[in-house]
């Protein structure tokens, strides 16, 4: 199962009306154990993509995140 990154892309020079975006999506799997599979396996993946990324020392990374009820004194924050 694949989410469809296209719908979640903003062009270039596009004004974003974040209240005409949906905030859900279909279930990506259809139980919690199969979830956990998966995040290990995109964890794991990610993880060798970061040290692939840092290794090369060209590029730069940049993550913005959009806290609600979870964002707070203990969310990211990059301290």
């Amino acid at each position: 199962m694949k989410i469809e990154s296209k719908r979640f892309r903003v062009r270039s020079g596009k004004k974003v009306v974040l209240s005409k975006w949906p905030t859900t999506i279909e279930p990506v799997c259809p139980s919690a154990a199969e979830y956990d599979d998966l995040l290990k396996k995109h964890v794991a993946e990610l993880s060798s993509l970061q040290q692939l990324h840092y290794a090369s020392h060209r590029y730069a990374l940049l993550l913005i995140f959009q806290g609600m009820d979870s964002a707070g004194k203990d969310g990211p924050s990059g301290t």
